[in-house]
């Protein structure tokens, strides 16, 4: 199978190097390179690649901007994401943005060329060291339909309030760890109850503990 690829990157000495790793690939044929998001947009809708892949800051337009803007207009290529980002929230954007790979960038070199054939085989692909990540947002994915609808009416605190009542701790324990005040964290924990459609005592705790890690 051979894969159309462009690539993106506004560092020139990283997109030569990608270019050299995609260029070394048999079954790959390059389409061209974009040193910025925008560029890379119209680069991707004018050569419709099969992969794309790109680092997820660079100028006018992101990474996720680009993989969104492209899927939004029902095109199917595949998107790579290079970065130097670690944290969750970073990941979790990306693939609820639809990329279905994510490569941290210290590793790039050494992983790209099987993110490539693991993403063209239609596969999602995740460095290293962060597998977890994927383990979970796919677990994530499997949460009943009415369970996913409730969560997505909480605040990102309630959110947070919510992960934390999921590893037992006390109203002062919260409220020391994101610095409110126990009382407000008491006034969550009513509506997260409320909007989850809990009643009965310890019934948020229960429902956090069942969930944990998925939520």
């Amino acid at each position: 199978m051979r894969y159309k690829i462009v690539i993106a990157d506004d560092h020139p000495i990283f997109r030569t190097g990608i270019r050299e790793i995609v260029n070394g690939i048999p079954e790959a044929d390059l389409l061209g390179e974009a040193a910025d998001g925008l560029e890379a947009y119209k680069l991707i809708i004018s050569t419709v690649p099969d992969i794309a892949v790109m680092d997820l800051e660079m100028p006018l337009l992101s990474g996720l901007d680009v993989c969104k803007k492209v899927r939004s207009e029902k095109h199917f290529t595949k998107f790579i994401i290079l970065t130097m980002h670690k944290d969750r929230h970073f990941f979790e954007d990306a693939m609820t943005s639809g990329v279905m790979g994510y490569l941290l960038k210290d590793n790039a070199i050494d992983e790209l060329v099987k993110c490539i054939k693991t993403v063209g085989a239609g596969e999602e692909y995740v460095s290293p060291g962060i597998e977890n990540y994927l383990v979970e947002h796919r677990a994530k994915q499997q949460l009943p339909a009415a369970v996913k609808e409730l969560h997505a009416t909480l605040t990102p605190t309630e959110k947070v309030i919510l992960k934390l009542v999921a590893q037992s701790k006390t109203s002062q324990e919260i409220a020391d760890s994101i610095f409110i005040s126990p009382n407000t964290v008491d006034s969550h924990r009513a509506n997260i109850a409320r909007k989850l459609k809990l009643e009965g005592k310890n019934s948020l705790l229960k429902f956090a503990m069942q969930y944990q890690g998925l939520l």
